[in-house]
């Protein structure tokens, strides 16, 4: 029964290593162009130039113009250094903890078939073979899942570390803040009388910007009943939509006033020619449109590098169960096999 047991599983790791490498979002090119190239130690060097400089010697380049400016600017440089070097971490582990465990899944299986059926005495080799390569994927695709986790979770999308005020300029940075599923970035609060930010947590200016694990939302891909409705048209946007987010700034200053003087809610109306429209009721909500998306490139990303994440967790217990009976037919030295 052992020795079934390890055939299957070292089949079933070959499988679930076979269906990551198809999604791997590294590996398949969908995320990290950029990660490959850029140097780590640019941000050591600023760091360790600058640390003694006088905010002057720093400059407007970088976004510094006072002592508070460069010690934000010190911080930002140590968090890109970070960043950097999590980027690189992911890639090399991808490859390596799937290629591992594709190569060795595959010997394991072939040698456990081997075993299974009686062909040769190999028992205690294959178990040293199942034991090691079950340990090192173990610790491979752990180790990268951790690092996948973080970086799909809570690292913000295209964000720059060396300049305080280019921090979130990348390309497409209409696409780069946090909204809900149909467009939504602030709400109406009765106490304040005004609008509030959703996503605005205090002190963490990065909770207006999407991170990977934002990229399911609809809203960021093709949306065929917004665009092309079936049934009467959702006129809420008209009135409700704003063509600007709100900056941290305004979102602090609304979330930390105890009343925001509002006259009240926003009107939204059936038609955008004022002399023909007809009012259709109040926004609880005020939604970000600034364009359309017309593909699921997003969704696409997030889909794969789930589904990479599911079965990088199931790869990394089937190494375990790989280690442990590895270790259990080592141990006996290959018998219970088939009685063929």
């Amino acid at each position: 029964m052992k020795n079934l047991i390890f055939l299957c599983v070292s089949t079933a790791i070959i499988i679930s290593t076979v269906i990551v490498l198809n999604n791997a979002p590294i590996i398949n090119g969908y995320v990290g162009e950029d990660w490959y190239a850029e140097s780590c130690q640019k941000y050591v060097d600023l760091h360790k130039y600058y640390k003694d400089k006088e905010p002057s010697d720093i400059g407007s380049g970088f976004g510094v113009s006072t002592s508070d400016d460069k010690n934000k600017w010190l911080d930002l440089l140590k968090e890109g250094k970070n960043k950097c070097y999590r980027n690189k971490a992911m890639v090399g582990l991808e490859y390596s903890a799937f290629n591992f465990n594709i190569v060795f899944g595959f010997t394991c299986a072939l040698l456990g078939l081997f075993n299974y059926l009686k062909i040769g005495n190999i028992g205690k080799m294959i178990g040293i073979i199942g034991l090691g390569s079950g340990v090192i994927g173990f610790v491979l695709t752990l180790v990268y899942i951790i690092y996948s986790g973080i970086i799909f979770t809570q690292d913000v999308v295209g964000k720059r570390f060396t300049n305080i005020n280019t921090k979130y300029t990348a390309s497409g940075d209409c696409e780069l803040k946090k909204i809900k599923a149909d467009g939504a970035f602030a709400e109406w609060d009765d106490k304040k009388k005004g609008y509030v930010c959703i996503y605005y947590e205090k002190d963490n200016e990065d909770s207006l910007y999407l991170t990977y694990s934002d990229y399911g939302n609809i809203h960021l891909n093709y949306r065929t009943k917004d665009i092309y409705p079936e049934e009467t048209k959702n006129y809420k946007f008209i009135g409700c939509e704003q063509s600007a987010y709100y900056s941290y700034t305004q979102c602090k200053t609304n979330d930390d006033a105890d009343n925001l003087g509002g006259t009240g809610k926003i009107k939204y109306y059936d038609s955008f020619t004022v002399s023909k429209r007809t009012e259709k009721g109040e926004c609880d909500y005020l939604y970000y449109y600034d364009s359309y998306a017309d593909n699921n490139k997003k969704k696409n990303i997030y889909d794969r590098w789930v589904t990479t994440i599911v079965f990088g967790c199931l790869i990394f217990v089937l190494d375990l169960g790989l280690a442990i009976f590895g270790f259990l037919i080592f141990k006996d030295g290959g018998s219970s096999g088939s009685p063929l």
